[in-house]
């Protein structure tokens, strides 16, 4: 079975161009969500609608309505064949009440590969809050799609989708020294970039790797093979302790 983020689906994205306005009377900031939501974007770029309640609006069903009704998000269509998935970016409002404070990812230029990337990069967030862990995000410079700080520890997310020869190109030349998680479709795709990650701190997963429990959800690399974290665990600690404790 395909993951739902495969590039094996027929992908299109259908931009929303018409909203354009600034609602200089909603130029505030109204509470939690929006000062959690609203970076996280300007550092990611986009967030599908089931990621942003789970992750951002808990129980707050009016929230998107509002936030798009006063420009501070723009919702957009991303068709996977024929099912249509909410999409959200930044509106006009809230990306003129950022712009002198932080810089902004232009998701206006991003193809289905970067989109899915962004989509993914989310979904790991969601998975990682499993254990009530303080999370935020900050902006990570190419080929990471952002990174994360997870109770003060920065590990930063690299996502293979559509760009696997510019990975190989960027590891085998210019190898990451900062801790990061790298998410793959599946564990035998993109094989040829693992000899560039021997000396790498990394950790892997995989889009079906995400929903299974936290501690059975990641890979080490050892003598060129991906193998899972738990059979590193020791029997001092449980094996949800260990993982955590590694990326503590």
């Amino acid at each position: 079975m395909e993951s739902p983020f495969s590039l094996k689906h027929h992908w299109k994205v259908k931009w929303n161009n018409q909203n354009n306005k600034v609602h200089e009377s909603a130029m505030i900031w109204n509470g939690k969500i929006e000062k959690d939501l609203l970076p996280a974007l300007a550092n990611v770029g986009v967030i599908g609608h089931l990621q942003m309640k789970h992750i951002f609006l808990g129980k707050g069903k009016k929230s998107v309505s509002k936030l798009c009704s006063t420009g501070k998000l723009t919702r957009h269509i991303l068709l996977r064949n024929k099912e249509e998935i909410p999409i959200f970016t930044l509106g006009p409002t809230s990306e003129e009440m950022l712009k002198d404070k932080m810089p902004i990812v232009e998701w206006r230029t991003f193809s289905i590969q970067d989109i899915l990337q962004r989509l993914l990069f989310f979904q790991l967030i969601n998975k990682l809050r499993e254990d009530k862990s303080n999370i935020s995000i900050f902006p990570s410079a190419y080929p990471f799609v952002a990174g994360i700080i997870r109770n003060g520890r920065k590990i930063h997310v690299l996502v293979e989708r559509g760009n696997e020869k510019e990975l190989i190109h960027t590891f085998k030349f210019y190898p990451p020294k900062e801790q990061f998680i790298f998410i793959k479709e599946k564990l035998n795709y993109g094989q040829e970039l693992d000899q560039y990650m021997e000396k790498c701190k990394v950790r892997l997963t995989t889009d079906n790797d995400m929903k299974m429990p936290f501690h059975e959800m990641f890979y080490r690399l050892k003598n060129g093979q991906w193998i899972k974290e738990s059979h590193f665990i020791t029997p001092s600690y449980s094996q949800k302790e260990q993982v955590l404790i590694k990326l503590k």
